[in-house]
């Protein structure tokens, strides 16, 4: 009968010992899930703050982009349906088959097949050709893109070999005050 009761209290004891060990393990699991959840919530603000970070930077390079000669070029070798969709808005037909874009202050014209864009003007004085702009002096252009391949005083346009492509820089030779610029896939 001892050895019954005996095994009865080791039982109980043994029993309570898991029940505590459980109850142990149990509240180290919740607290183990309130630091996992509070790591997870952390990254899902770090997440959050990284994308908002990547949209902000999407934003500045779009920004950037709006204003740079780099959209332009992208421009060169659309075709017609193709330069309006990138453009979104409805042209007005210019001179020589021509399309003019009044949001963007830029007129285009095609190639000799008349199906991809070979020229754009650009008059948009916020358009940013590497630091100088339209209304500013031809002096800034031949700083930054140096000598002129070409170039008529007298006419008032300097060419500029930029990335395969002639940048033609129209002024007034009066006052050298730079009035269009156009991009012009490189003729052979």
């Amino acid at each position: 009968m001892k050895k019954i009761i005996t095994m009865g209290i080791v039982l109980v004891l043994g029993l309570s010992m898991i029940a505590c060990t459980n109850k142990d393990e149990s509240s180290m699991s919740q607290e183990e899930i309130k630091q996992e959840s509070s790591i997870e919530k952390e990254g899902t603000k770090q997440d959050i703050t990284s994308d908002s970070e990547v949209s902000k930077k999407e934003n500045v390079t779009k920004e950037d982009e709006k204003n740079s000669l780099e959209k332009y070029i992208k421009l060169i070798g659309l075709s017609r349906e193709e330069i309006i969709d990138a453009i979104g808005e409805e042209p007005n037909v210019v001179d020589e088959g021509g399309l003019e874009f009044l949001s963007e202050d830029i007129r285009v014209w095609f190639g000799e097949d008349g199906k991809s864009v070979n020229e754009i003007a650009i008059y948009n004085s916020d358009i940013d050709f590497n630091g100088a702009s339209v209304g500013g002096k031809i002096d800034d252009f031949k700083n930054i893109f140096g000598k002129p391949v070409l170039e008529d005083n007298v006419s008032g346009y300097s060419n500029f070999d930029y990335k395969g492509l002639v940048l033609s820089i129209a002024y007034d030779p009066s006052t050298d005050k730079v009035v269009g610029a156009s991009l012009i896939k490189e003729w052979k």
